[in-house]
């Protein structure tokens, strides 16, 4: 496990410090206090630390039996049938997802990278820094903010977390498989932090948001990226998206082939044509309606992109969607001053500075 980890993670149970204890695979070992009441103990698999915990941690010694996991019997018990007795099919299906889009790197997503960090001060990008990946997948992000200057630390549920640690620089990156319901980090740990494309995909977002605020040290900043509620378009274009909506609640309860066939099946007959109609008219000088055209985002990006995206719009059971003035609220609400969300796609996208003193109560 990379050395400069361990001080910045706490047990996500009782929120103290852990100790290391190396077994004879350099690799692998356990964390667990060295004082307290906490008999929590967590494995470190593959230079991960698993910090799970209950039936999140059951499944994980089941999965991996092999490993220093099968050694770990906690206060959850194994033969209890109501202890992670089934994969949480959201984390599922993004597992699924990133096994089969696991590049980091690419020439799109260097493109991307400028649009979800545009409100980023350059100065937060030095060696010194780190941040928080807050939702990593298969750290695409990780991979490029650490190509960048700073550390990085790359929390996901998922197994994804796996693709991660193989896609980046260990040195540079460190990954952590936890939940961000119960978010491992001490207080005040990190430098600055981002999630992209992750809460509007949790049952508690206003929870998670806080912790991620509360593990970044005062006037570090958050990035934001969560789907947006088409506030700024017209009646037409949300009609058009309540019946595909519809479609993603059916197509999502289906089993993987079929969303992945369906998904297919989208991207090349729906956003395929729709992003090379906004290349056309861009190129007879059409630029302002080619930005108005559904999918117009995808036009400079590859059809590998677009279906990856498919998959992700349709493969998921949870969605919310947020208006600008909504995802202001959950910034601010979650601790975050001077918001800004930013004019340009893809929408919304936005970033919130965490103040350097605590709001005095009335």
């Amino acid at each position: 496990m990379t050395d400069w980890l361990l001080p910045l993670l706490r047990c996500p149970v009782c929120d103290r410090e852990l100790t290391y204890q190396r077994t004879e695979d350099a690799a692998e070992g356990f964390l667990e206090h060295s004082s307290g009441t906490c008999a929590e103990r967590y494995p470190v698999i593959g230079g991960i630390p698993r910090l799970l915990a209950g039936g999140r941690r059951s499944q994980l010694i089941r999965t991996q039996p092999d490993s220093v996991a099968a050694r770990i019997r906690g206060p959850e018990r194994l033969e209890d049938p109501t202890v992670g007795e089934s994969d949480d099919p959201i984390i599922a299906g993004f597992d699924d997802e990133w096994r089969r889009f696991d590049e980091v790197g690419t020439r799109d997503q260097a493109d991307v990278y400028e649009l979800y960090f545009d409100l980023l001060p350059p100065d937060v990008l030095s060696h010194e820094q780190t941040v928080l990946d807050a939702g990593c997948g298969a750290g695409r992000w990780a991979f490029a903010i650490s190509k960048r200057g700073p550390r990085v630390v790359a929390i996901d549920l998922g197994r994804s977390v796996e693709l991660a640690r193989s896609n980046t620089d260990p040195a540079r990156v460190g990954c952590v498989q936890a939940d961000l319901d119960a978010l491992p980090l001490g207080a005040e740990t990190v430098d600055w932090a981002y999630s992209l494309g992750v809460l509007h995909h949790m049952r508690m977002p206003e929870r998670a948001l806080a912790d991620v605020v509360n593990a970044v040290r005062p006037g570090g900043v958050v990035v934001l990226y969560l789907y947006y509620a088409l506030d700024e378009r017209g009646p037409l274009f949300r009609a058009i998206f309540r019946v595909v909506d519809v479609m993603r609640q059916v197509v999502s309860q289906q089993p993987r082939f079929v969303i992945r066939a369906v998904s297919g099946l989208i991207a090349a007959l729906v956003y395929w044509p729709l992003a090379r109609a906004a290349v056309l008219l861009e190129r007879i000088g059409a630029g302002r309606f080619a930005t108005r055209l559904p999918l117009a985002f995808y036009r400079r990006l590859s059809f590998r992109t677009m279906l990856n995206d498919s998959v992700d719009r349709f493969g998921t059971r949870l969605e919310r969607r947020y208006t600008r003035a909504q995802m202001t609220r959950l910034m601010e609400g979650a601790g975050l001053v001077d918001v800004v969300l930013s004019g340009s796609p893809p929408f919304w996208h936005g970033m919130g500075t965490k103040p350097l003193t605590r709001a005095s109560p009335d």
